[in-house]
């Protein structure tokens, strides 16, 4: 399993905080942002292009089977931290602007400047302003990306996923 993964051009820097020296004054705690503690979790130093430094207390759901990650975003101020339970994006610049998404994220995968994120049944699709697609597969098993198609296969049918979204669907010949 990939615990990092620089998908995308970054302005912000991050590490986790047990690998880092000193301390800084701002500490974070998600979901809600709040300075006056919270769940612990996955820790991270937020470095950001300008301005302190800062650390993110992300709460861990720890659900077996879902995604734990930290990535860069399609857009290049904001970082994805996946923690076993809908992922969080947060500005590096600004910790009180930040969000869940409303994924159950199982994989990420960054396909031609978008961030796929894959669930039990869906394949969504975000670029820098939010969701550019979803594309239902259902509990399709990932084969990979070839040019400018995400291919799946289910048990009796491959799934091509365009890109721009669009899905076909054909009997498995092999």
């Amino acid at each position: 399993m990939r615990l990092w993964l620089d998908a995308f051009p970054r302005d912000w820097d991050a590490a986790l905080e047990a690998t880092v020296r000193g301390r800084v004054p701002t500490v974070v705690y998600y979901p809600g942002a709040r300075r006056d503690g919270g769940s612990d979790g996955t820790w991270l130093r937020i470095t950001p292009p300008a301005g302190e430094p800062w650390t993110g207390v992300f709460s861990s759901d720890n659900v077996p089977g879902r995604l734990n990650l930290v990535a860069s975003w399609p857009d290049p101020s904001r970082l994805f931290v996946a923690a076993g339970g809908p992922p969080y994006l947060v500005s590096a610049s600004d910790p009180d602007d930040w969000g869940r998404l409303d994924v159950d994220a199982r994989g990420f995968e960054p396909v031609a400047g978008l961030a796929v994120l894959r669930d039990a049944s869906f394949l969504t699709a975000y670029d820098a302003r939010g969701i550019a697609w979803t594309s239902e597969v259902g509990d399709a098993e990932w084969l990979g990306v070839l040019d400018d198609e995400i291919h799946l296969r289910t048990s009796d049918e491959l799934i091509r996923v365009r890109v721009s979204g669009r899905t076909t669907r054909e009997p498995l010949s092999w």
